[in-house]
């Protein structure tokens, strides 16, 4: 067995890069032995746990999230609540923020992008965007940029032209994600002559993941369905588009029994072999996200809205065609996507509340998942110094223009019936939210330029919190954040955007 045993020392791999002095890394940071080598052996790299998760290199798997969790605060059975006006789980969902009115909204983000750019046009209203009366007031911006967002409003969240919605007469809801337990589109796999795949928890997870990325996905974690998970779970829960809300049980069944139907079930039976949470994430197109100026959600945001219905379905019914059943997270229906996103190791928790990446920040759009009985090597929680450096950051919280954003120290308090109590961090003020892109384009672990500088970001904070401060102001200054909305415009059209917007070699 060979074995390549490396001396390069963290003060070493500082020097290399002409930012070591006398005093990095001659002693311990933070508590962190500043000269312990970085690697053993090449062996030991490759058949470690993130050889089978392909993490970057700087990112940390360990036992726990990074974010203090007790999870005695919950009570199982919770019921899952939206943020509106009245506090009713069973009424509409609101993409604008109830706690401002239409005119202190609009205000706020005048003066916000005026500042920013010296100028802002708020092009024309939203109306006709959707089901929503409050988009006849919202702008997205320029009439380009409301253009772009203009062709993706028809399959935005999975929902199909109302001819179609019109045709079948209400047989459907008439979007992608009517059937939480699946379309089912092929027949079951005995009726056409095959046997269920059958591999290793591990094969089973690499399998998934292939398929996952192949249709637009990018991570893919697991979870055993344990107490904990139990206890994270909800009792009542609401799909978006399902108008009733929806009881989960577990039962001795041998598929998902939603009832009284299908695609309008009040209850769903969940079988019992169902142990596994199979996590998947999506992410926006990253250099579109930092030019995106409406008032509520733009081209980026509904980029990903239009496709990962799409994608949910395909892993879906891949799943389906390998034998196993599958109930979708899509949207928390589940169980809360940041839960699952920082336990089956996506990333951590962050200061606006979200699931902090370690490759792509906090410009992740999709965050789903689904229950499976198909077992799979669960994944463990990451620390790639995310969470910490939330705590003196802050730069989203002060861009947020509705301050819905908590600044200072994180917190176990949660106030609001939406919010969920039984972890030590920030909790997003969603009264004030109108989901804008502005937070999304100002976070430091979204910088996607090939600087050195921001890669030795990401591979020193996980171990010298000192930094951590001066890192952030360094973002600040050198203005990696959002950027002039016409800009994206000339460059996309010289060929300098990926297709679709994102770089898969990322």
């Amino acid at each position: 067995m060979s074995q390549f045993h490396s001396t390069l020392s963290r003060r070493d791999f500082m020097k290399s890069l002409g930012l070591a002095s006398a005093g990095i890394g001659a002693a311990s940071l933070g508590g962190v032995n500043a000269t312990a080598p970085l690697f053993h052996d090449i062996d030991e790299i490759t058949s470690s746990p993130s050889a089978i998760t392909k993490k970057p290199w700087w990112v940390k798997l360990q036992d726990k999230p990074t974010v203090p969790m007790d999870l005695s605060l919950l009570k199982p059975g919770r019921t899952k609540v939206w943020c509106m006006p009245p506090d009713d789980p069973s009424g509409p969902v609101t993409l604008r923020a109830p706690g401002y009115s239409e005119e202190e909204t609009r205000q706020k983000f005048t003066d916000y992008f005026k500042k920013e750019w010296g100028t802002w046009d708020p092009g024309p209203t939203m109306e006709g965007f959707g089901d929503f009366p409050e988009r006849t007031t919202e702008h997205i911006g320029p009439i380009r940029d409301n253009a772009l967002l203009a062709g993706l409003m028809p399959f935005l969240f999975g929902k199909l032209p109302d001819e179609i919605i019109a045709a079948e007469k209400g047989q459907y809801l008439s979007y992608l994600l009517d059937k939480p337990c699946g379309w089912r589109y092929a027949a079951p796999l005995e009726q056409r002559g095959g046997t269920k795949w059958q591999g290793t928890p591990e094969e089973n997870l690499r399998t998934v993941r292939a398929a996952a990325r192949f249709y637009g996905a990018d991570d893919v974690g697991a979870i055993e369905v344990d107490e904990d998970f139990l206890k994270v779970m909800w009792g009542v829960s609401r799909f978006p588009f399902i108008p009733v809300p929806v009881q989960f049980e577990w039962g001795d069944v041998d598929d998902f029994v939603p009832t009284p139907s299908a695609t309008r079930p009040t209850k769903i039976i969940i079988p019992r072999r169902c142990k596994y949470f199979v996590h998947w994430t999506m992410r926006q197109p990253p250099s579109r996200l930092k030019h995106d100026s409406g008032t509520q959600q733009g081209p980026s945001q509904g980029w990903t809205y239009s496709r990962n219905p799409m994608v949910n379905v395909n892993i879906q019914e891949f799943l389906w065609g390998l034998g196993y059943i599958a109930l979708t997270n899509w949207a928390g229906y589940l169980i809360p996507t940041g839960y699952a996103g920082v336990v089956s190791g996506a990333g951590e928790l962050s200061r606006w509340s979200g699931v902090l990446t370690p490759k792509f920040g906090n410009q992740v759009r999709g965050m789903y998942g689904f229950l499976t009985d198909l077992p799979l090597a669960p994944t463990k929680p990451i620390n790639f110094g995310g969470y910490e450096f939330c705590k003196t950051c802050g730069i989203c919280a002060d861009a947020c223009p509705m301050g819905a954003i908590q600044s200072g120290e994180p917190s176990w308090d949660a106030p609001e019936t939406w919010q969920n109590p039984g972890y030590l961090g920030w909790r997003l003020d969603l009264t004030k939210c109108s989901h804008c892109p502005v937070c999304q384009g100002v976070c430091p672990f979204n910088t996607t330029d090939d600087s050195f500088v921001h890669n030795l970001v990401k591979g020193t904070v996980p171990n010298i919190k000192l930094f951590n401060g001066f890192f952030a102001n360094m973002e600040r200054n050198f203005g990696y954040g959002r950027k002039p909305y016409e800009d994206w415009w000339e460059s996309a059209a010289d060929g300098k955007e990926p297709v679709f917007g994102i770089d898969s070699t990322q």
